[in-house]
């Protein structure tokens, strides 16, 4: 890049939109990566499921999911600690806490009480709206006709679910309850994210080192005890290959190279696949019913997640880049 093409680019507004130079075969990749990530998610809240009906330890599920994850990604946060030293306090805090051990702890407690779809559609698809509500209200972030119309959309779904659910039993709908509680804390985890401005595997490893660390001490200091001893390995192990190794490494590399080369918007609408995904996922392995207004919840919260993306405002042959500045310290 030539002197006055670096000066032209650092004189450009920080908001600046430029054009995400990409081929056919990086395009490819990254829905390849977007769908591996919706596998991912499916398979987790399958695994939360059967984990939560299993006679496997939450305490364990928890050292799954952050410790052994946590343990590998050990040595990328202490190369990279001067980094995410440099964010601000609030958006760490925001992410250990808003995909931590109680995000976790909710997600496991509902699946008990309610069935995979419920779950899977509520946790990611209710996210938009608390995150819309956050920008909005904290960021004065304007909202645009697609998304305001997805936003509806997606509010009439989980009615529908919740209206669903507290009609059948308290149980279920104490179950939905849990699950909007945990998402509200993935959209606080997707804020501080996004403002922290950390890579994929960066923000996965502040995310899984302190909080497999305290699920750790947890099992040597405090009145928690192992259930694995008791079991055998193939009860437990399934879990610890999903929760560990596809949840807590896969994911964050999926996601992020399908941002990478597609772009947020185009990513989020594949990511919206991922109810579809889990319930028939469910259907088939969990033998789970699913009602009719189930089946309406799903499907206005899945187009309601694709409307708000922005992705049909825009068209799928447009791909943007957003010149993002995070806020630091």
């Amino acid at each position: 890049m030539s002197a006055l093409q670096s000066f032209a680019v650092s004189r450009l507004p920080l908001t600046h939109v430029s054009p995400l130079p990409i081929d056919a075969d990086q395009r490819l990749l990254g829905v390849c990566a977007a769908l591996a990530a919706v596998l991912i998610w499916s398979t987790y809240f399958l695994s939360l499921r059967q984990g939560a009906l299993s006679p496997i330890g939450r305490l364990d599920l928890t050292l799954f999911r952050y410790g052994v994850p946590g343990l590998v990604l050990l040595p990328l946060l202490w190369r990279r600690w001067t980094v995410i030293r440099a964010v601000n306090p609030l958006w760490l805090a925001g992410m250990v806490l808003g995909a931590g051990v109680p995000f976790f702890l909710l997600g496991a407690v509902g699946m008990s009480w309610a069935p995979v779809a419920h779950g899977s559609t509520l946790i990611p698809g209710a996210a938009p709206l608390f995150v819309t509500f956050i920008a909005v209200l904290v960021f004065r972030q304007p909202l645009g006709r697609w998304r305001c119309g997805g936003l509806v959309a997606v509010l009439a779904g989980v009615i529908c679910l919740l209206w669903n659910g507290w009609r059948d039993s308290a149980t279920l709908g104490m179950g939905q309850l849990m699950f909007l509680w945990a998402s509200l804390m993935w959209a606080v985890f997707t804020l501080s994210v996004r403002q922290s401005g950390l890579a994929p595997l960066e923000a996965t490893a502040v995310v899984t080192v302190p909080n497999g660390l305290a699920a750790g001490l947890y099992l040597l200091l405090g009145p928690g005890e192992s259930t694995l001893p008791d079991l055998s390995p193939i009860t437990w192990l399934p879990q610890l290959l999903v929760q560990g190794g596809l949840v807590g490494l896969g994911s964050g590399l999926m996601v992020g190279l399908a941002i990478r080369r597609l772009g947020a918007e185009a990513a989020s609408v594949l990511g919206s696949l991922t109810p579809v995904s889990a319930t028939l996922l469910a259907l088939w392995w969990l033998d789970e019913a699913i009602s009719l207004p189930t089946l309406m919840g799903l499907g206005l919260v899945t187009l309601g997640v694709i409307a708000a993306s922005g992705w049909l405002g825009n068209g799928p042959g447009i791909r943007r880049r957003v010149a993002f500045h995070p806020a630091r310290r």
